[in-house]
Order: structure tokens, then C-alpha cells, then sequence
């Protein structure tokens, strides 16, 4: 597929689909051609996290998910994948607080 490296969205949205498609490792590659043009992308983010926790590296997902909330700290996303990554790890009690943390979904 032909993407216009300028537009990072298309880029989070080609991850999207590979993620889909249980392309993992593309989609972190497309996560990082993403967040090489704009680091501040908060769906390549979830989407490289979402990748990584998929490639059974949940710390780096971790890592990825915590950044999403540094940008954007009331995404919804971003905290349920957070519980999802330290459940993983078997951090339970801290898996239970970023699911608490998580604002309503409307």
C-alpha cells in the first residue's frame, strides 16, 4: 500500500487494519512510521501498545499506554489497554486501578 509518509494518520490507521488482520509486527511498524512524524499521536500509540501486548511484550505496551496518557490523560483506551498490559505482567492490583481510573464510556 502506498501511504504519503507525511500524513501520520493514514499510517495509525494502516496499524489499525494490520492489527486486524493479526499482522502484528507490521503494525508496529506502521505504529513507528506513525509516531516518526508525529509523536504526539495518541491512536499510534494504543496501537503500537495494542501490537506489543499482542507480541507478548507487555512492558513496552505498558510504556506506550502510559505515554497515550501523558498526551490525552482522560482516554479511555489507553487506561483499559493499560489494565490489559499489567494484568499481563501480573501487577493485579495496579491492573484493577487503571480500570477504576477509566472515564465512562458515552
Amino acid at each position: 500500500m502506498k501511504i504519503d509518509p507525511a500524513a501520520f494518520q493514514a499510517h495509525s490507521n494502516h496499524a489499525r487494519i494490520l492489527l486486524g488482520l493479526k499482522r502484528h509486527e507490521e503494525a508496529l511498524q506502521a505504529c513507528e512510521k506513525a509516531l516518526s512524524l508525529n509523536r504526539s499521536d495518541v491512536n499510534a500509540l494504543i496501537f503500537r501498545g495494542a501490537a506489543l501486548l499482542l507480541l507478548k511484550k507487555p512492558d513496552k505496551a505498558l510504556e506506550s499506554f502510559d505515554k497515550a496518557l501523558a498526551i490525552k490523560p482522560d482516554f479511555f483506551r489507553a487506561f483499559y489497554n493499560r489494565g490489559e498490559a499489567l494484568l499481563e505482567l501480573m501487577r493485579f492490583e495496579n491492573a484493577l486501578a487503571a480500570y477504576d481510573r477509566a472515564p465512562p464510556r458515552i
